[in-house]
């Protein structure tokens, strides 16, 4: 039987596959961002498979997540492509899709934006002529933009899985809406599927090359909805921790895997700082 609040140092589909097998174990929500095949300099892991190689294995990893998921359960999985490759992150979609799952919400995490003067509007609060905000990483092409988002594919088993917006809602801009919108029982709108979340400032060299923020595992979790007992959020790629991070935040259950023992080792430093700060 698995350990809660654990990350254990094994590969997630052999991990997985023990799950479906031997333990009564089912998980609630899956928050993930699997390597991207881009050429990241990982510690251990070699990000640089043959394309169809890296599908298969992709296709494995949404089968065997598939045998251990509630059946109203939730796969968050973050994924993005690259200006040459711009259709891999609908290439991995496809292949949870023949897995079986379906397709419920496509989110699209923005990294980095820039907003003129004439589309702020009056009523907004900021005050500024223009503002650009966020994790910008410029490329030198002259051929391509540079790559400020990210998607978040949420998978469900059915697609009608209900969840709980305005968990993470947002006040509404032009409060007129309260009155003019039957639905506006609040000053709080659905916060829709374009997500601004940027990075936190480092001053030094990151310790994975390829973490998403913490903010953003814990947006996902919210969405889906989730109770402090018997809930259990599991990350495959678990990294350096922030998946469970926002678990301790949010007060659920986590488990993860993580191949790279040196990763686990500082994930479970900042898990031990964050308990001790609580």
């Amino acid at each position: 039987m698995i350990s809660r609040n654990r990350i254990y140092c094994e590969d997630c589909i052999e991990f997985m596959e023990k799950i479906r097998i031997n333990d009564k174990v089912r998980i609630d929500v899956i928050v993930t961002s699997p390597p991207y095949n881009i050429g990241k300099k990982y510690n251990t892991y070699s990000d640089n498979m043959e394309h169809k190689d890296y599908l298969e294995w992709i296709y494995v990893v949404a089968q065997r997540s598939y045998s251990i998921l509630k059946t109203n359960g939730s796969f968050f999985l973050n994924i993005g492509g690259t200006s040459v490759d711009p259709l891999l992150p609908f290439q991995v979609l496809n292949k949870f899709v023949d897995a079986g799952y379906k397709l419920q919400n496509t989110i699209h995490w923005i990294k980095s934006i820039s907003i003129e003067k004439e589309d702020i509007g009056n009523s907004n609060p900021i005050g500024v002529d223009s503002v650009s905000i966020g994790h910008y990483k410029p490329i030198r092409s002259n051929r391509f933009l540079t790559n400020t988002h990210e998607y978040v594919f949420h998978f469900t088993k059915t697609g009608s899985k209900p969840i709980d917006k305005l968990s993470i809602g947002v006040p509404y801009q032009d409060k007129s809406n309260l009155r003019r919108w039957k639905s506006a029982i609040q000053d709080k709108r659905d916060r829709g599927n374009v997500w601004f979340i940027a990075y936190p400032t480092i001053q030094h060299g990151r310790s994975h090359p390829a973490v998403f923020p913490e903010k953003l595992a814990k947006l996902c979790i919210k969405l889906h909805g989730f109770r402090p007992t018997d809930f259990i959020v599991y990350d495959p790629f678990m990294g350096i921790g922030n998946t469970a991070l926002a678990c301790l935040e949010l007060g659920v259950d986590f488990v993860g895997t993580e191949i790279d023992q040196e990763y686990i080792e500082y994930a479970n430093q900042i898990i031990a700082i964050k308990k001790n700060c609580d």
